[in-house]
């Protein structure tokens, strides 16, 4: 059983009119994803972890070194290129996994739909 482990944080953005730039905790805990379970079975531990104020639904991953979303339909392990320079981490940062809420809510939000 292959693992991916890394810390994860949320961005409050699920008004996107008042929202921070800033992803919380301020000291992020540690993830263990499973690399061959799709993601959007693992996505609840995530946001359970992190008591995020998202709708579960309405979430979405977010690769903090290049802004990349995950798949959520995908595992990790299918993934493999968006993750490629995830953990090395440059200069002593550590990247996260951030839970925030789905581009296409934040749209809709916007356009008052």
């Amino acid at each position: 059983m292959a693992t991916f482990v890394c810390r994860v944080q949320f961005l409050d953005d699920t008004d996107p009119f008042n929202s921070t730039n800033f992803p919380e905790p301020t000291r992020p805990p540690q993830y263990t994803f499973r690399e061959d379970i799709p993601l959007i079975n693992q996505i609840a531990g995530v946001h359970r972890l992190l008591k995020a104020p998202h709708k579960l639904d309405d979430c979405a991953l977010q690769l903090s070194q290049n802004g990349s979303y995950l798949d959520l339909e995908s595992t990790l392990a299918e993934q493999r290129d968006e993750l490629e320079g995830f953990q090395e981490g440059g200069r002593g940062k550590k990247h996260s996994i951030i839970l925030r809420t789905q581009l296409s809510v934040r749209v809709h939000a916007c356009i008052g739909e």
